[in-house]
């Protein structure tokens, strides 16, 4: 039987395919992407065959990773003529980064003010989907020391991270709830019970202290951080050795920490009554 163009045109984008595996086809349909959706934000209402020779792939591809784009809302494709723009979830995302970078900026004197009075570790961490994700950290440089690394991420249900997750919303709380977690120490809080009771007294309270929840030797207190509109963005944690923070010590790593959230949350506008 004869071939169609048709039919020729299916192994073509099977070797694409093909070609995307032998080479991280994941990252490279990624980076394809990612270039896309930056061409799309650089040079909005073009169509596909513009976006497709200005990005280098072909017709069908870009015409595949559009229609990804879009269905994530990245991108929007408009009128008859079918021309794309940035779409909701890249503003959304463009705000969060703003925030973020904001935040970064803000509260590096805030940690510097903080961290050499009570000479312990001192975090500013946001949520980051359902784990706590560091922004920016001061750090003691005493021999026995909590360490802190930027970017690095931990669970919302352990440690005073708990009060990122005790000021999310309800499905982000659920969802977490519902979630299997792993248990660090015989204090880790596994329990739904538990964990529910304990995030009820974290809002009660303002604060989250943690005794060992992460490791058996350690000790975090955690405020929150509230933007402009009174919506709880960020926390400011303190960690030590928990021999270091015993009786009034823990107190006053306590005090420290307010003081630090507080100030965090008023250089990002935010207006207590």
């Amino acid at each position: 039987m004869a071939t169609t163009p048709k039919q020729r045109s299916a192994p073509t984008e099977a070797a694409e395919e093909d070609e995307d595996a032998s080479s991280s086809y994941l990252v490279a349909a990624a980076d394809r992407a990612l270039r896309l959706l930056t061409l799309v934000g650089d040079t909005p209402g073009l169509g596909l065959s513009e976006l497709a020779r200005l990005s280098g792939n072909s017709k069908a591809r870009t015409f595949r990773l559009l229609q990804t784009l879009e269905a994530n809302g990245f991108v929007l494709r408009k009128g008859s003529e079918a021309t794309y723009w940035l779409s909701y979830q890249a503003l959304r995302l463009a705000a969060r980064a703003e925030q973020q970078i904001d935040l970064v900026r803000l509260s590096q004197p805030v940690l510097d003010a903080i961290g050499p009075r009570c000479e312990e570790t001192v975090q500013i961490r946001v949520r980051h989907e359902l784990e706590s994700l560091c922004l920016g950290k001061w750090e003691t440089t005493r021999i026995i020391r909590y360490h802190a690394t930027v970017g690095q991420t931990s669970p919302l249900y352990a440690g005073a991270s708990k009060v990122l997750l005790a000021f999310a919303p309800e499905a982000v709380q659920q969802t977490v709830l519902d979630s299997p977690r792993q248990s660090f120490t015989e204090d880790t809080p596994t329990e739904a019970s538990v964990l529910r009771r304990e995030l009820a007294l974290i809002r009660r309270n303002g604060h989250c202290i943690s005794r060992g929840e992460v490791s058996p030797e350690a000790f975090s207190v955690g405020v929150p951080v509230t933007d402009a509109a009174g919506q709880v963005v960020a926390a400011l944690l303190i960690a030590a050795p928990l021999v270091r923070a015993m009786g009034a010590r823990a107190k006053e790593l306590l005090a420290l920490a307010e003081e630090g959230g507080r100030m965090l949350s008023q250089a990002l506008g935010h207006r207590p009554d």
